[in-house]
C-alpha cells in the first residue's frame, strides 16, 4: 500500500480532538486542586487582615492555573502521540514510509522482496551507512510534512522524531549482534513492533511531569503561606 504523510496528516483532526481533552482535563483539575489549596491557604490567614488572605487565594489560583497550561501543553501533545500510535497505528505507517525512502523502492512496490538487485545491495549495511539512510529519509519525510499546518506539522514531526529513536537504537542493536544491519528484516520488525513499543514510553513519559505538580504544586502553596506567616509575625 502506497503511504504519504498526507494520509497520515489526515488523522488531524482526530489527534487535536484528544489533544484539546487532554488539555481541558489537566487544567479543569488543578484548577480545582487550586481551589483547594488557596482555601486552605486563607484557612491558615485568616487571623490576619483579609488582603494577606486575599493574595495568598491570588497566587495559589495564578499558579495552578500556570502549572496547568504548561503541564496541559505537554500532556496533550503526549496524548495526541499515544492515540496516534496505539489506536491508529501511526507508528508503523511511518516506518514503511521513511524505510521506502531509504530503500527507494515505493515506486517498484517492491518492499517485501529480497529479488531485487537495490534490496539484495542492502540486505546487510554497515550501521554508519544505516543510520545516514535513515537521518536522510526522515529529512525528506519531515520535509512534505513542512506542508501541512501548525498542529499536524508538530505531531507528524514528533512521531517521526520518535519512530527515529527507535530505529536507530534497533539498528545498533541489529549491528552489535549481526555485524550490519538488514534494513528489510529491521522495517518488517519494526512495522508489527514500533507502535505498542513507543505507546509504552510516551505514556511512561506523562508520569514523571504529573509526580512532579503533584508533590510540587502544595508545597509552593504551602511554602508562600509560611513565608506570609512569617512576615506577619515580624511586623507584630
Amino acid at each position: 500500500m502506497k503511504v504519504d504523510i498526507r494520509s497520515i496528516g489526515g488523522h488531524v483532526a482526530t489527534l487535536a480532538l484528544v489533544a484539546l481533552r487532554s488539555f481541558a482535563a489537566t487544567i479543569l483539575v488543578l484548577s480545582l486542586a487550586g481551589v483547594v489549596l488557596a482555601a486552605l491557604s486563607y484557612y491558615f490567614l485568616r487571623e490576619h487582615p483579609w488582603i494577606y488572605g486575599v493574595s495568598a487565594i491570588a497566587l495559589a489560583l495564578m499558579e495552578s492555573v500556570t502549572v496547568g497550561i504548561v503541564l496541559g501543553a505537554k500532556r496533550a501533545v503526549l496524548s495526541a502521540l499515544a492515540h496516534g500510535l496505539g489506536s491508529l497505528r501511526l507508528g508503523g505507517s511511518l516506518v514503511r514510509l521513511v524505510f521506502e525512502r531509504m530503500l527507494g523502492t515505493a515506486e517498484e512496490g517492491k518492499l517485501g522482496e529480497r529479488g531485487g538487485q537495490m534490496a539484495r545491495t542492502m540486505e546487510r549495511l554497515p550501521l554508519v551507512q544505516a543510520e545516514e539512510r535513515l537521518t536522510s529519509a526522515i529529512r525528506d519525510v519531515l520535509g512534505d510534512a513542512e506542508q501541512a499546518g501548525w498542529w499536524a506539522r508538530k505531531v507528524q514531526t514528533r512521531l517521526l522524531q520518535a519512530v527515529r529513536k527507535y530505529t536507530l537504537a534497533r539498528f545498533r542493536e541489529e549491528d552489535a549482534h549481526q555485524g550490519g544491519v538488514d534494513l528489510l528484516k529491521v522495517k518488517d520488525e519494526l512495522e508489527r513492533t514500533v507502535d505498542d513499543a513507543l505507546v509504552r514510553k510516551v505514556r511512561g513519559g506523562r508520569r514523571p511531569a504529573a509526580l512532579l505538580v503533584i508533590i510540587c504544586l502544595p508545597l509552593l502553596v504551602a511554602a508562600q503561606t509560611w513565608v506570609i506567616t512569617m512576615l506577619l509575625h515580624v511586623q507584630e
